[in-house]
């Protein structure tokens, strides 16, 4: 009985690692650009799902501020109710960054200067940052997402990947964009 036990242990523990490390290589990109000579990074993505060819993001650090700046795919007339932002550091072998994030003090700009509320911005336990939206935001808008942080990242490179999720439960994440900035 004890070891039918002990097996069932490490059956599990192997699928939730294996999880795990599944969810953290389709969160983190494919190839980023690297810009090491700048604090601001701007590619152009591959295209994805036969999504849009382009999407254009880029990530601004101005001391504990992160900015991520983005404009949203196209994907059959959808709003999106909420982004995931999955941030590694390709200083140290692509390991998943826990942001000391200050939550409550997340901020949405649409465009230039409209601010979406913000209904919820949590933490998961792969390290995946949520950001939720009290109303929805239409495809093909520009949006900016700031983060507060508690203290600055560790000076190096870093490597992140955005992904929308529609209003629509039962449809898929989307692939916004992925980049890489630096922090000094």
């Amino acid at each position: 009985m004890n070891e039918t036990i002990s097996q069932i242990q490490t059956v599990v523990t192997l699928a939730i690692a294996s999880t795990l490390i599944n969810v953290s290589t389709v969160a983190q990109s494919h190839d980023p650009a690297s810009s090491t000579d700048s604090l601001n990074a701007t590619l152009i993505s591959r295209n994805y799902n036969n999504l849009a060819a382009t999407t254009r993001s880029s990530a601004t650090v101005n001391g504990n501020s992160y900015s991520f700046t983005m404009t949203l795919p196209q994907r059959s007339g959808n709003r999106f109710a909420k982004l995931s932002f999955s941030l590694t550091n390709l200083d140290r072998r692509n390991a998943i960054v826990p942001l000391p994030l200050n939550l409550r003090n997340t901020v949405a700009q649409v465009g230039t200067g409209n601010t979406n509320q913000v209904k919820d911005t949590f933490i998961d336990e792969t390290g995946t940052v949520w950001v939720e939206f009290n109303s929805p935001v239409p495809a093909k808008t520009m949006l900016t997402v700031t983060f507060k942080a508690r203290k600055p990242l560790l000076a190096g490179r870093y490597s992140y990947s955005i992904a929308a999720y529609p209003e629509a439960r039962r449809s898929g994440a989307t692939f916004v964009s992925d980049g890489t900035f630096v922090a000094r």
